[in-house]
């Protein structure tokens, strides 16, 4: 199993030099991952479906429920009840807004009053299953205030006010960040479409109108956009959702025919990958792939289970802005706004709207916090601690408890023995009372935790 143990014990780390790996290591540890027939456990599928649609790792009880279950349609239940949570829309507007550059600063320069309609009007698409092609027609056709018309911050959000810069933003992000360099001569006839697009501000502070001064050609280039170049429309959102869920670098053509199939609506795409052979199939045997999870989801995962408050806040716009320390990250509607933890694992500045801002690569930097930070694990110490009830139960039911909390998942029969064995190892003492918090230190520093499998 040294796949399995480079994939998800992190061989690279600096946790390789404590003793407690080899416990958490286990020659027989597939079996947590994958069934005999290549499917991912259902662990696993509770915790991808959880992480993939809503932005979270599922709770103790949501994952042994599911698990426990024997309902041949638990899968679909599952996807459409998180389809239907706010978690859903809370957490695919953070996936659009880094497209749609929701931010507040320079070179933006949105502020925080058009930020929060933009992304209130982001969020609403998503909750109420908007076809793409709609929404889209609603942003490259708005006019009016920033501040009072959502739809006018999509041609706020470009730092080239003019023509070619309108068409330069149009055509990334409805058409595709390759799409000018593939057709240069049909890309060539844009900036006309935009000639009369104007830009002014108001006695408001920050306040600007988006407006038209002459004849209005945008309607012209929608029924284009919406008919000719339909599935260029539809390929271009379909390649970043396989961004995010599979890491393709493409959109896959079986998933941009089911798109235009559902009417260009993005909850029955997802609906349909998510219940799909190529979606459900374990990561061992080379299935659905690992990548690390989001600066977010990863700030948010740690936070759930350790009760840790974060400091967000982004002095550059007047008046200066704090965000409450329970905030959830997913939930930060600003660009700008952020924190050390956030910089630190790759969160996009929003800056460009291009898929390659965000970097979800380990960083030597990031296995460096990980590893030492003191804050980190004084978190998990007070998680072990919180419960009077904890400290008294068996050690077996600790390690259960610490694994499903932080893995979703219960230990193996080896991985149990091995630590069982690495416990009755230390001396009496200081050492075997640490014991608990050590092991969900070193749990949080595995890649199973670390990446989305």
């Amino acid at each position: 199993m040294d796949f399995t143990r480079r994939m998800f014990l992190g061989g690279a780390s600096a946790l390789a030099a404590r003793p407690l790996l080899g416990a958490v290591a286990d020659d027989a540890v597939a079996r947590a991952y994958e069934t005999a027939d290549g499917r991912a456990t259902d662990a696993v599928l509770a915790r991808r479906i959880h992480l993939d649609l809503a932005g979270r790792i599922p709770t103790v009880r949501e994952a042994r429920d599911f698990v426990a279950s024997a309902a041949e349609d638990k899968c679909a239940r599952l996807v459409d009840r998180l389809l239907a949570a706010d978690s859903f829309a809370d957490y695919w507007s953070l996936h659009l807004c880094d497209i749609l550059r929701v931010k507040s600063e320079f070179p933006i320069n949105l502020w925080p009053n058009a930020v929060y309609v933009y992304h209130r009007r982001v969020r609403t698409f998503l909750r109420n299953d908007e076809p793409w092609d709609r929404f889209a027609r609603a942003l490259i056709t708005a006019t009016g205030s920033d501040f009072r018309d959502a739809e006018a911050n999509f041609f706020r959000a470009t730092p080239e006010r003019t023509p070619e810069g309108f068409a330069a933003i149009v055509a990334q992000t409805f058409l595709g960040e390759d799409w000018a360099e593939r057709h240069p001569a049909e890309y060539k006839t844009f900036p006309a479409y935009f000639a009369n697009v104007r830009i002014k501000g108001t006695r408001e502070w920050k306040e600007e109108l988006v407006l038209v001064d002459g004849q209005d050609r945008r309607g012209e280039f929608c029924k284009r956009l919406t008919q000719e170049w339909r599935r260029d429309l539809a390929a271009a959102l379909v390649t970043r959702v396989d961004r995010w869920l599979f890491g393709d670098a493409a959109a896959r053509p079986e998933h941009v025919d089911a798109f235009l199939r559902h009417g260009l609506r993005l909850k029955p795409l997802l609906r349909e990958i998510a219940l799909s052979d190529a979606y459900a199939r374990g990561p061992v045997t080379g299935g659905y792939p690992c990548r690390r999870l989001d600066a977010e989801v990863l700030d948010d995962a740690i936070r759930d289970f350790t009760n840790e408050p974060r400091d967000y806040q982004s002095i550059a716009p007047e008046p200066f802005t704090f965000l409450p320390p329970r905030r959830r990250s997913v939930l930060i509607e600003d660009g700008s706004i952020s924190s050390a933890f956030l910089t630190l694992f790759g969160r996009p500045a929003r800056d460009t709207g291009r898929l390659d801002e965000r970097h979800n690569d380990i960083t030597a930097k990031q296995r460096l916090y990980l590893f030492n930070s003191g804050r980190l694990y004084g978190s998990l110490a007070r998680l072990v601690n919180a419960r009077k009830d904890f400290r008294r139960r068996p050690l077996r039911r600790q390690v259960d408890s610490l694994y499903w909390r932080i893995l979703s998942r219960p230990p193996t029969a080896g991985e149990t023995e091995r630590l069982m064995q690495r416990f009755q190892s230390l001396p009496k003492g200081r050492e075997r009372g640490a014991f608990p918090v050590d092991l969900a230190w070193a749990l949080v520093n595995t890649r199973e935790f670390l990446y989305q499998h």
